[in-house]
């Protein structure tokens, strides 16, 4: 009864919030076809909360019915005037909208038309067309409208018209056209023919849709620019005749990556709870309007400012600008001067010329500021003075040319953008290769409800906290518990890097030592921290490490991090046993996940200059195409990596034993398997399931005697399981068998159906006397399927796929004689 009622209790919310939204919906949004779908969902809904209403009064008891809150509240009935209410303002709205568009339009000549009306309209002014494809349709038909199927007009003054509404390139390809009556036709054919090419129209609505600027902040105005020109592509295409209607999931993923990082975090977390369901693009657009709604609320108005964060040789510089669109003073390109690869290249003279006569601020380079009021307090890195790196210049003639290569390694080391896995260090560095350091990372074994999977795991002594990314969250369908709190790093001086919104509570457990299990309590973050170690590290050390366990046994191959485990941890596990190597080799701990290995890794330099690597931090930064496809390709490996490193618990293997000791086949081929029961004397056996199911019988029939179209499909269902020779009748002599177990059965009625409406249903999960049910005494195998995504992945592989049901495929595995005759048996009669 619970399910009923939460059913109905979401149902009634779902028809309220969509009433409250529709209200709250602009004029300009209330069209025609926007009422239709509100009062197609609206139907819906209804549609659902009655079926379920007459479930819930047909299947529950009457007395436990008579007694909730769903009946003292009078639910049903709330919702019933919730609906009606709605549905007249729909019904209202949609009808006087229909009236308006069947209204005749007024004449071009602004006259007043035939009708009783007497209220003078504005003129309709028609739009100059240039040759412009994606102004074509909007011309097309307000021409066609006003002019063209004008019977007033002769086809002289129809050219006329249509000549001084054209200009540019339109204009030159009719222009040698005279005007006569013969070729109206001739010239708006030609038009036609040359503009009215809807592969181009739809590329050219497709680019603007996709091509949109991605929000580099938190920025009302540019939320709302981002809907209307989703909604205004949407209905381009849908002109054109592109079916959309099942590019939801395509539109949603790329208008999403669009969004600035705080919006798209926020409808990551309101699609979470649904991950089983792909979202619809209405609920998108819904989040979008409540968003940009809720921004306007914050700012006061519609536009604000959008706020960068740029990070440069790890001090931080902040400022504010109206335009999210950067362009570069020395080549015009889409970025900063800074990172110019053209600018870098000149000399430093001919940078310092540039800078001066250009205007541009000495320290910082940017524009709009000179440099005596530059608030930015980095400084050069050769001499530390108010200057840029770049224009750093050397009067000495006896270190010119070291100070220059300095320069040249600085101005290399500040514009690199694609240094592999580099850009999202939680420190700039600069360290030079001969020399890295290598983390302690373990992998661990989580138990979650989608079955158990082993993560990576960072182990920080320094952090007062434990972590886990949103992708291993949404991988283990964890429960998150809303927690906000701030995470400061080093450097930070007590202002947070980032933000955590929730907690999970998580279970780890040892690959190497089942008994060891640590309780952890981890808050939510989007990532943790790059590719861990950043490069390959060569092992040309110790013969022990070959001895040993390791806790991760690719401790030297980069690859993600999916938990950090802080200190309260890192003392859980720590064991007695440390191995120390040569200098400029790492040190090897003993803890119950396995050796963790961790220190200073010198490798072997061929090149005997110095090589400097600096990675920049840059909140603002724009991923590539490059990058995209990497984590592209990271997802489709991801399925094989946890294949490889999946680790069985105890129950999971107990099951795998008695499915390999008892399975065998009849000579029809079929399988016959052995129940996978937790002891050799299960506890349900003793729960006295006759009298419960004699009961449950009882109040079936009462149920079959009150809809007899429902008996007669059920009785059609318990026919086909005989004819099928899906069971069998029990002998006499084995009928009063105490320990036998007897499943209560009942139908479950679908009539969204097409082909099964009427679905019986063994009760296994219903307890015996003494509270033990049959589901308690069996064991849960392992997840034997892949995830849903990748079966997706796989299905987009291939030019043709095949699909097929196997028919009743869950009884074509049959059970053993033993345990059919005592565990799986149904009273009938």
């Amino acid at each position: 009864m619970e399910t009923y009622i939460k059913t109905q209790t979401d149902t009634q919310n779902n028809i309220s919030r969509s009433r409250v939204n529709y209200k709250k919906a602009s004029k300009e949004r209330r069209t025609a076809a926007y009422v239709e779908a509100r009062l197609d969902n609206l139907e819906k809904d209804w549609t659902l909360f009655c079926n379920t209403h007459r479930q819930m009064i047909t299947e529950v008891d009457a007395k436990m019915l008579d007694s909730s809150a769903y009946m003292k509240g009078n639910v049903y009935e709330s919702t019933e005037e919730i609906y009606i209410e709605y549905k007249s303002e729909l019904k209202g709205e949609l009808s006087g909208l229909q009236r308006l568009i069947q209204t005749p339009a007024p004449s071009v000549s602004g006259k007043q038309s035939d009708s009783s009306s007497n209220i003078r309209l504005p003129k309709i002014s028609i739009p100059t067309f240039s040759g412009k494809y994606d102004e074509w349709v909007t011309f097309r038909d307000l021409f066609d409208s006003l002019i063209r199927t004008n019977d007033a007009l002769d086809e002289v003054q129809k050219l006329h018209y249509l000549k001084g509404y054209l200009v540019g390139e339109a204009e030159q390809l009719v222009r040698h056209i005279p005007i006569s009556r013969d070729n109206f036709e001739v010239c708006w054919k030609q038009l036609e023919s040359r503009y009215n090419n809807k592969k181009y129209l739809a590329n050219c609505v497709l680019k603007r849709m996709f091509g949109q600027k991605t929000l580099q902040g938190e920025s009302a105005g540019a939320i709302k620019e981002l809907l209307d020109t989703t909604n205004e592509c949407s209905h381009a295409l849908s002109n054109l005749g592109v079916d959309i209607k099942s590019w939801d999931i395509i539109v949603i993923y790329v208008i999403s990556l669009k969004l600035d990082p705080e919006s798209r975090k926020l409808w990551e977390a309101k699609t979470s709870d649904s991950s089983a369901e792909l979202p619809e693009l209405a609920n998108f657009k819904e989040f979008l309007e409540q968003r940009f709604r809720s921004l306007e609320f914050l700012d006061g108005k519609g536009n604000s400012k959008v706020t960068h964060f740029t990070h440069s040789n790890a001090k931080n510089s902040l400022h504010t600008t109206e335009s999210a669109s950067v362009t570069c003073q020395y080549c015009s390109e889409a970025h900063k001067i800074v990172n110019c690869k053209g600018f870098a290249k000149e000399d430093v003279e001919t940078r310092r010329e540039f800078v001066q006569t250009n205007k541009l601020c000495f320290n910082c380079l940017a524009a709009n500021h000179p440099v005596f009021s530059c608030r930015v307090t980095t400084r050069c890195r050769v001499c530390h003075k108010k200057h840029h790196t770049l224009l750093h210049t050397n009067k000495s003639p006896q270190s010119l040319s070291e100070n220059k290569g300095k320069l040249q390694e600085g101005v290399t080391a500040f514009n690199a953008q694609t240094v592999p896995d580099e850009s999202e260090k939680v420190v700039s560095r600069a360290t030079k290769t001969q020399s890295q350091v290598l983390l302690a990372t373990a992998l661990v074994k989580v138990e979650s409800s989608a079955g158990s999977n082993v993560l990576r795991s960072l182990l920080d002594q320094g952090s007062q906290a434990s972590f886990i990314t949103e992708a291993a969250v949404q991988l283990l369908r964890l429960k998150r518990v809303p927690n906000k709190c701030v995470v400061s790093g080093v450097g930070s001086d007590k202002k947070p890097s980032c933000a955590s919104n929730y907690v999970v509570e998580i279970k780890i457990q040892s690959l190497h030592d089942p008994d060891c299990v640590v309780n952890v309590k981890a808050h939510v973050l989007r990532k943790l921290t790059s590719f861990i170690p950043d490069r390959q590290v060569k092992l040309q050390w110790w013969s022990e490490l070959s001895q040993v366990k390791l806790a991760d046994p690719s401790f030297a191959t980069p690859s993600k991090i999916d938990l950090l485990l802080g200190a309260e941890v890192y003392g859980q596990i720590i064991v007695d046993g440390l191995f120390k190597g040569p200098p400029g080799t790492p040190l090897a701990q003993n803890t119950k996940l396995g050796w963790i290995i961790s220190g200073q890794v010198i490798n072997e330099c061929r090149d005997t200059r110095s090589c400097h690597t600096i990675s920049v931090v840059s909140n603002h930064a724009k991923i590539s195409g490059d990058e995209l496809l990497k984590r592209f390709w990271e997802l489709e490996s991801e399925h094989s990596q946890i294949g490889k490193n999946k680790v069985l618990t105890e129950v999971e293997k107990k099951c795998e034993q008695i499915f390999t000791e008892s399975v065998a086949r009849d000579e029809t081929g079929r399988y016959i398997v052995k129940l996978p029961f937790h002891s050799n004397e299960p506890q349900c056996k003793n729960g006295e399931f006759r009298k419960i199911a004699i009961r449950r019988f009882m109040s079936l029939e009462k149920r079959l005697m009150q809809d007899s179209k429902l008996q007669v499909e059920y009785a059609k269902g318990i026919r086909e399981y005989a004819e099928l020779g899906h069971m069998e009748l029990v002998p006499e002599d084995e009928r009063q068998r105490e320990d036998a177990v007897y499943l209560p059965h009942h139908a479950v009625v679908r009539e969204d159906k097409t082909t099964t409406k009427v679905r019986i249903v063994f009760d296994a999960s219903c307890p015996g006397t003494n509270g033990v049910s049959l589901n308690d005494d069996l064991m849960v195998g392992p997840t034997l399927q892949p995830d849903l995504r990748h079966i997706l992945m796989r299905w987009r592989l291939h030019p043709i796929c095949l699909v097929a049901d196997i028919v009743k495929m869950y009884r074509q595995v049959k059970v053993t004689d033993s345990d059919a005759d005592t565990f799986q048996r149904l009273l009938l009669a």
